[in-house]
């Protein structure tokens, strides 16, 4: 399965977890089943609240999920009409905590009371 996670710094599979979705200034392409990671800058992340378009970047780059810790109500319609599916990753710090949390089906899917209402929300 390939993943994105929104990150806040580049360092690997230590690299923390941003708390926005949208916002977030790296996003984490990995592929579960090879090991396989990129990192990648999101070149929107200076957007107006609700204008995000990283799902672009995502539907090129064939993501199944998403894991994330906040994200709003737009963006997770935009990316269950792509068919990804998202996993709310709560209190957990880095790219592996996220990822070995998501193999062994620990995470829950994000349900619509999750999204955020605005920036700064967490």
């Amino acid at each position: 399965m390939i993943v994105a996670v929104p990150l806040e710094t580049s360092e690997g599979l230590d690299s923390l977890i941003c708390e926005h979705f949208g916002s977030s200034p790296l996003y984490a392409f990995c592929d579960t089943d090879s090991g396989r990671l990129q990192i990648v800058d999101n070149s929107n992340s200076g957007h107006e609240h609700g204008q995000c378009s990283p799902i672009e970047d995502f539907s090129r780059n064939n993501i199944e999920a998403v894991l994330c810790k906040g994200i709003g109500a737009r963006a997770i319609g935009k990316l269950r009409m792509l068919g990804v599916e998202v996993f709310v990753a709560e209190e957990l710090s880095t790219l592996s905590q996220a990822l070995g949390s998501l193999k062994s089906g620990l995470m829950r899917k994000v349900e619509n009371q999750d999204a955020c209402q605005a920036h700064g929300c967490h």
